[in-house]
């Protein structure tokens, strides 16, 4: 495998700090992949302007067959990346996840032993665990190949219907997602229950490359919530970048024990200092207060 193989979707909507970060972390860290943006008709002035800074080509908005624009959706854009892939290989990025490394020949060989020793394998997962989920993670992962995670139960054996199938952000086998005539579901769970049908279970890269910026700004249906108005004035809006991890990190991470799982917090910088470990996701959950008045809102809105 090499870099050539490789197709990246980043998916966008109303965020141009957010996708800037993301985009210009792809190019520095994936040179050579074929690098697409399908942005959602955002109407942000800051990233309508943005967009028109790049080739046409390598971004893709949802249109009717009138001809008119809309809102496709994250899954129908997902699908149009699929569909529109040239390449073997295709990793699904959103705007708000960052590429934390340069990749080498000694990742591209471990993606490409990932599909080559399970040809029932669709999905690979490249981002580090989140440290809030470690009790799961040490429950269903265990080292099962050289540089890989996974289940160690076999299909016959209970719990395996439990597995780990897929995510939204992963590395994706195209020919064999056409294969099985893959078609995305409206919600993450659907697809995970789908690929739990087509295929085995989605292994975790023992050293992973791809994480999501923690305190991000949230939307419901296009709009935001009192707490999200109050989370942008306390938490800012700016994205919370991680410190690209130095040649000396990626050693290290390497070297260290199969036992060993790569959460996030334990390897991973973000450049501003006060950002809440363990990591969180959601601008209002920096705050007990602001996620509870968050839950709140929605509950009264009926979401």
């Amino acid at each position: 495998m090499t870099f050539d193989d490789l197709d990246v979707a980043i998916f966008s909507y109303n965020r141009p700090a957010y996708l800037k970060n993301c985009l210009a972390s792809a190019q520095d860290n994936l040179p050579g992949a074929r690098i697409r943006i399908f942005d959602d008709n955002s109407d942000d002035p800051q990233l309508a302007a943005f967009l028109k800074t790049l080739p046409s080509e390598r971004v893709v908005q949802p249109t009717t067959d009138s001809g008119e624009s809309r809102h496709g959706g994250l899954y129908p854009n997902m699908q149009r990346a699929l569909d529109t892939a040239e390449r073997p290989y295709l990793l699904m990025l959103q705007d708000d996840t960052q590429v934390v490394r340069p990749l080498d020949q000694l990742d591209l060989d471990a993606i490409e032993a990932a599909f080559a020793a399970d040809q029932t394998r669709a999905f690979l997962a490249v981002t580090f665990l989140r440290g809030a989920r470690i009790k799961r993670y040490k429950r269903l992962l265990a080292p099962v190949e050289d540089g890989l995670y996974d289940t160690t139960l076999s299909p016959e054996q209970p719990g395996y219907e439990n597995r780990i199938a897929y995510f939204d952000i992963s590395l994706w086998h195209v020919d064999r997602l056409r294969d099985a005539e893959w078609q995305m579901q409206p919600s993450e769970h659907e697809n995970v229950l789908q690929a739990r049908r087509k295929f085995s279970s989605m292994p975790h890269l023992a050293n992973p490359f791809v994480f999501h910026l923690p305190e991000v700004p949230i939307y419901r249906h296009r709009q935001q919530t009192l707490a999200g108005r109050m989370a942008r004035r306390l938490v800012g809006t700016e994205p919370k970048r991680f410190v690209p991890m130095t040649a000396q990190e990626i050693a290290a991470m390497r070297e260290r024990a199969p036992t060993h799982l790569p959460i996030a917090e334990e390897f991973l910088t973000p450049e501003d200092p006060k950002v809440r470990r363990p990591f969180v996701y959601k601008d209002v959950k920096r705050h007990w207060w602001l996620a509870a008045l968050s839950k709140l809102e929605f509950k009264l809105r009926g979401h």
